[in-house]
């Protein structure tokens, strides 16, 4: 994986276990499995390449209107469209939509789509949205969603074992789908793909999807390198950005999930273990997945499973939590020049018991926000309650902001630093926290 380290977790067995196990055994990494959503990440970020890309008469065209009045794609993405939730494999009237031939979701979107609230107002987790993306997708670009995802995507990061006709593959080494009821498995049925497959549905390998998760993974951090495609690093991270607000996921074995907001076609969420977690699972009949990749660690994981909704963000969670317990403490961050610069001048200022003596620049607002002698008065009193000061540590949010911590004769100091983004930064505001008695 370029630049980056991965942890695979192999998929499990074309063959059924005995009855009563919960887990089929692990199979070769070169054999095939179905990975519902991974074509939901790549559908999100490749709506706006075809808007790009599709050119009319030389002339880029305007962005789709969706086949449902009152969305446009650019402006609200499929999970905060509006539109109601329905099952992995199932559209309202419980019509399976996956696998429909060409035209044959056309009445129904004719009829009318339910809301489940108007568009962009929060998340609302929907493959319906998905399907309808990959329909625009074909109407932009001109070519039918699987052959545009095929050239412009899969062929360019070598992923030539992925594939959206699973019956196809299941010639090779293929992992059969299976359910499992009361501990005894049977064979599910094995579904052609069809016209609204954007929303899941890919047939893969683990050395190819393992591709897919380096090419996310490339994305960070944010540099000036040159560019190696096939989509720009900052697209790539827009995937993560969310459009709605956070929402808590439902507890696991009795533990508060992480504070989890949806992005396109990745859920960011922010983990007290791991740090900033992307990642998303899928399932459908005979299959079960997950991927989850640490952007700030540069490393991933992701698992397959040939059992109906196998839960195997169990395994990827634990395993890059092992990870993450032997790896050497991450080295704080420096604080940018600006930042350090400010810092200094407000431990001169406590130091003198004037702002003037802080030898830095101040933004406009800042002496106008608080003029200098409530800021010396402030000063003076933390100075008689604490003492002495030096720097203990600086924990900077980014180049033109931080946490600072002092360390007093009698007791700590927090305080927090934000400067204005000009081409000399200054101070604009500047708070002190006492620690709680």
């Amino acid at each position: 994986m370029p630049g980056s380290d991965a942890t695979v977790v192999a998929p499990a067995s074309d063959s059924p276990p005995d009855a009563g196990t919960s887990c089929p055994a692990p199979f070769p990494r070169s054999a095939y499995g179905v990975v519902m959503d991974t074509t939901r990440r790549i559908a999100a970020f490749l709506l706006t390449i075809a808007l790009l890309a599709a050119c009319t008469n030389g002339a880029e065209p305007a962005p789709s209107p969706s086949p449902v009045a009152g969305i446009t794609y650019l402006e609200e993405p499929p999970s905060a469209a509006g539109l109601v939730n329905c099952p992995s494999d199932e559209a309202p009237d419980g019509l399976v939509t996956v696998y429909l031939l060409d035209g044959s979701c056309d009445p129904g979107l004719a009829a009318g789509t339910l809301f489940a609230r108007p568009p962009g107002l929060a998340f609302e987790y929907s493959n319906l949205g998905y399907a309808l993306l990959g329909r625009v997708l074909t109407n932009v670009s001109g070519e039918p969603y699987q052959s545009f995802v095929q050239r412009t995507l899969l062929s360019p990061l070598g992923m030539t074992r992925t594939t959206f006709d699973a019956p196809a593959a299941s010639r090779e080494n293929f992992a059969l789908p299976y359910r499992c009821d009361d501990g005894v498995f049977s064979r599910e049925r094995l579904e052609p793909d069809g016209e609204v497959g954007a929303m899941g549905g890919l047939a893969t390998t683990v050395d190819d999807y393992a591709r897919y998760v380096a090419f996310l993974l490339d994305a960070w951090p944010a540099r000036d390198d040159s560019e190696s495609g096939p989509v720009r690093r900052a697209s790539v991270r827009e995937m993560a950005l969310f459009h709605a607000p956070p929402f808590q996921p439902d507890p696991f074995e009795g533990k508060p999930g992480p504070a989890s907001a949806y992005g396109y076609g990745l859920v960011d969420s922010d983990d007290r273990t791991l740090g900033r977690r992307l990642h998303h699972s899928g399932g459908l009949p005979g299959y079960g997945s997950h991927m989850l990749f640490l952007p700030d660690v540069g490393v991933g994981v992701f698992a397959f499973g040939n059992r109906t909704y196998a839960p195997m963000s169990r395994l990827t969670v634990r395993v890059a939590e092992m990870y993450r317990a032997v790896q050497p403490k991450p080295v704080p961050r420096a604080p940018s020049p600006w930042l350090k610069r400010a810092i200094d001048g407000v431990l001169a200022a406590y130091a003198a018991g004037s702002i003037a003596q802080a030898g830095t620049r101040f933004a406009d607002n800042f002496l106008l926000d608080t003029p200098p002698r409530l800021r010396d008065a402030e000063l003076a009193r933390l100075k008689q309650r604490l003492g002495e000061a030096k720097l203990d540590g600086v924990e900077p949010t980014h180049a033109l902001a931080g946490k600072f911590t002092f360390a007093c004769e009698r007791g700590r100091l927090s305080g927090t630093v934000i400067l204005s983004p000009d081409a000399e930064p200054g101070i604009q505001k500047l708070t002190f926290t006492l620690p709680i008695e």
